[in-house]
């Protein structure tokens, strides 16, 4: 496992804080003034998130290498679906493994935002694929994260984790690199548009492209849907959308005891989540400058969504100190814990938005 240039406090120091952690205080308790002391902050706040939470990240694979395997028109010919292979070598004297994309595009020359879409087994198409790529003009990148990382115990015998025993992290931060690996073959394809690549997926795949958009600065945009605890909600602070203290949430040892095998070591062994230095809210301040939009519905309760509210308020702060004021985001609907049309439709405005200017209806509150 590699080693970062920080100490962090071990378990038994660590002292419960009951409000929410300063994502602006340095290691020896200081404060950054200005702008440009964001990134070395940033590299500090990302170490804290690996070790207490995602675990230590491999680096990327020397090459990764797309096979188109089968290719089909759709919607009347006005776009194109390439099923594609993608190939790498974890490193010398390792198994070569592999990984199938489903790329949804516009029939069109010249270059389109890609957004991807990080999927379970057996997952759901997009509820407005054809306007998103026929009219929109956005490729889709759908993969199924569980090809190389199982959801289940049986993760840490499955392709990734075999290929790096070295790395302590868990299924979020496996299934964000593999969003990764499809950026690396996007550069190299005629119609991705390398500065408008966005990260999107649902639930525990909102959680890990929340974590591919930390530690990978070429996603321009994350869109996580319903990601709740350990995504876009709150440790320390739960409630519905009622107010705080109301109604039945997902809470960090809960979800600790619950998927263990999502997080590192170190946050499978929670006992307060108060101890931890950090909270949900750096989550999202570690997008920026970057931009960052989270769709959710309102009885959604078990994903938090006051501590959500509270998130995005509270790393709005980091968004605002570096003058970015308007790329956090946050859309509320009625409902419940589904990737919705109404979600498309605010992320795909918010897309839009940000990357052609066009003032659009996604809420930001």
């Amino acid at each position: 496992m590699r080693e970062t240039k920080w100490n962090f406090p071990s378990d038994e120091k660590l002292i419960p804080v009951h409000e929410l952690p300063d994502p602006f205080c340095r290691p020896d308790g200081s404060r950054i003034a200005g702008a440009e002391e964001w990134p070395e902050q940033r590299e500090y706040l990302k170490a804290m998130l690996s070790h207490y939470m995602y675990g230590q990240i491999p680096p990327a694979p020397e090459q990764v290498r797309g096979e188109i395997v089968s290719s089909k028109r759709l919607y009347e010919g006005r776009a194109i679906e390439d099923t594609v292979r993608l190939t790498f070598c974890p490193g010398e004297g390792k198994e070569q493994l592999a990984m199938h994309v489903r790329v949804t595009r516009p029939a069109i020359t010249g270059k389109v935002p890609v957004i991807t879409w990080n999927q379970g087994e057996g997952g759901s198409p997009c509820p407005i694929e054809e306007q998103l790529v026929c009219d929109r003009e956005y490729a889709i990148a759908e993969f199924n994260r569980e090809e190389l990382a199982p959801d289940s115990r049986k993760l840490f015998k499955g392709p990734l984790a075999a290929a790096y025993p070295e790395y302590d992290w868990g299924a979020i931060a496996m299934w964000g690199w593999c969003h990764s690996r499809v950026i690396d073959y996007l550069e190299q394809t005629d119609y991705a548009d390398p500065e408008k690549m966005v990260a999107t997926g649902h639930s525990r795949g909102g959680k890990a492209a929340l974590c591919a958009a930390i530690y990978d600065e070429r996603i321009a945009l994350c869109a996580a849907n319903g990601s709740g605890c350990g995504g876009a909600g709150c440790f320390r602070y739960l409630g519905s959308s009622r107010g705080e203290g109301t109604g039945l949430c997902e809470t960090a040892k809960g979800i600790a005891k619950m998927f263990p095998y999502w997080w590192n070591p170190r946050f499978r062994k929670i006992k307060n989540c108060e101890c931890f230095p950090f909270d949900l809210h750096f989550v999202r301040a570690l997008i920026a400058p970057r931009a960052v939009i989270t769709t959710d519905g309102l009885g959604d309760t078990w994903s938090n969504p006051y501590g959500t509210r509270l998130t995005h308020q509270a790393a709005g702060e980091v968004f605002r100190f570096l003058g970015v004021e308007e790329k956090n985001a946050l859309h509320m609907r009625e409902g419940g814990h589904d990737y919705l049309e109404n979600d498309w439709q605010a992320a795909a405005d918010f897309c839009d938005q940000i990357f052609f200017g066009k003032k659009q209806i996604a809420e930001k509150e």
